[in-house]
């Protein structure tokens, strides 16, 4: 049991049409990991990657819930106490919390060697592919009932948001995992009606079919209409950034013409001195007038960090600022050059830091307009190491950040490079082969900044991508790799406010 898995292997198991069943005595972070990761190479090999998202997240939710009925059976079991028997089971319930779900990270030790077991089991058959997550326990009559009235209210809801209004603030997001497996099935297409839960006196199955074609269902609701409607109103970006913009994008242009154009506009001169010399773009010698900053940086990354100021500018005047994104970006857009350099990428250096800056671009319109509904998915996603959050906001807004900051950038004209970053940021597997490199570094550069930040964990981040630039494999030196970048950051930081005097 929890050997390590071998995804070749498995899929090559699977096409030839034989059944693969991998058990389990305790489902960790890192088995969940590698879930993810054989689910990418799976999906992947049968044209199906689009789904590896949704097909992770009800997979996890049922290894995870297996795991937690596994426990509570142990601990029962333990304690000599009947978990069929009412009064004993209430008394058993209060302590079950109190020792096992708030110590949840030393269970490991009490289920190996325990008599209960998890099994995960796939086949593929006629282009169709089947996923069961079994365990030996089980369901109590009232789990069965529970877990039916959770799936019956599921079909009533159009999006997650409206299960967090019905919920409401005192309620913990209890039953909040299965609506929310329930409506990843119906938008994307699988369908709600292929996933089932069942139990005998031996055993509790989850099964999942994933059919040879899905049609994803447009998630269309008021928060959506009314975030597009205010995207819509935004202004465009300032006609003079517009007009050097589209100079730099002349290779003829005349370099004393751009640098006099931007002079012409002192603040605008001032945010592009201290993006040059900021802590994405350290890596070069001090950068002290425009013209030096246009002969340094170079046309394409002057046109860009015009794009940068455009956006703070009109977003700004609009909102108001929203530090917390900017400070994210700020260090998302050093991570990546920083990988860049460390991995021998330096060609790509300028672009990935740049798209760093620019990566959570529809935050700030979500943030803006819908902040106490975004504050909450935030707030569920907390402890649940999420591999990615825009699939919660696609099914409570109708739209994520990525997919809303890529329709932004379009609408003020990004070149087509930084419009794929923003939109592929959470989703690299999927990314347009030009670009699939840049995307994957960025996505690293960001994860490994919601690490630092406490906003997940390092088993979310993809191992394979994590290994391909930094040839990190373990927990120990990622924590080693990222102590190291961080103290970089930090170190150009106080260098930033040192020259500008603050």
């Amino acid at each position: 049991m929890n050997t390590k898995i071998n995804s070749e292997e498995v899929l090559k198991q699977l096409q030839s049409g034989e059944d693969v069943t991998i058990k389990y005595q305790f489902v960790s972070e890192s088995i969940t990991q590698e879930v993810y990761a054989m689910l990418i190479h799976i999906l992947g090999g049968i044209d199906k990657l689009y789904l590896v998202e949704v097909v992770y997240t009800v997979i996890k939710e049922a290894l995870m819930n297996a795991t937690k009925a596994n426990a509570k059976r142990q601990y029962f079991l333990l304690k000599n106490l009947d978990i069929t028997n009412p009064t004993q089971y209430f008394q058993g319930m209060n302590g079950f919390r109190e020792e096992i779900i708030m110590k949840w990270n030393d269970q490991e030790d009490n289920l190996t060697g325990s008599k209960y077991f998890i099994a995960l089991r796939m086949r593929i058959k006629n282009k169709e592919m089947m996923i069961l997550v079994e365990n030996n326990a089980p369901l109590l009559p009232e789990e069965q009932e529970r877990i039916q009235k959770r799936i019956d209210s599921a079909k009533m809801y159009n999006d997650l948001s409206e299960a967090f209004m019905d919920m409401g603030d005192t309620q913990e997001s209890a039953g909040l995992g299965i609506i929310l497996s329930q409506l990843l099935l119906k938008n994307s297409g699988i369908g709600q009606e292929k996933f089932k839960i069942t139990s005998t006196p031996k055993e509790t199955r989850v099964s999942l079919l994933i059919p040879e074609n899905t049609v994803p269902l447009e998630v269309s609701n008021k928060i959506k209409t009314k975030i597009l409607n205010e995207m819509d109103g935004l202004p465009p970006l300032p006609q003079s950034l517009t007009k050097i913009i589209n100079l730099c994008n002349n290779p003829d242009s005349d370099l004393n013409v751009i640098a006099s154009e931007i002079e012409k506009n002192p603040a605008l001169s001032a945010d592009i001195l201290k993006l040059s010399n900021s802590a994405g773009f350290m890596s070069r010698s001090r950068v002290n007038t425009i013209l030096q900053a246009v002969k340094v940086v170079g046309l394409k990354n002057i046109r860009n960090l015009l794009y940068v100021t455009g956006v703070r500018k009109v977003m700004e005047g609009q909102y108001g600022k929203i530090q917390e994104v900017w400070d994210h970006s700020n260090r998302a857009s050093y991570y990546a050059r920083y990988i860049s350099n460390e991995s021998g990428r330096l060609k790509i250096g300028d672009i990935v830091a740049v798209g760093g800056l620019l990566h959570d671009l529809g935050k700030l319109l979500l943030l803006s307009i819908e902040k106490n509904l975004f504050n909450k998915l935030i707030a569920y996603q907390k402890g649940k190491e999420m591999n990615n959050s825009t699939l919660l906001e696609e099914i409570s807004l109708g739209i994520s950040h990525a997919t809303l900051g890529a329709q932004l950038a379009k609408k003020w004209d990004f070149p087509e490079d930084l419009i794929t970053i923003i939109d592929y940021h959470h989703k690299p597997f999927v990314t347009p082969e030009p670009y699939k490199e840049i995307v994957e570094l960025v996505y690293i550069a960001n994860m490994m900044a919601d690490v630092q930040d406490a906003k997940r964990g390092y088993f979310t981040i993809d191992p394979v991508l994590l290994k391909k630039f930094t040839n990190i494999d373990s927990l120990e030196s990622f924590q080693a790799y990222l102590d190291r970048v961080e103290k970089g950051y930090q170190h150009s930081i106080n260098e930033e406010k040192q020259l500008s005097g603050s």
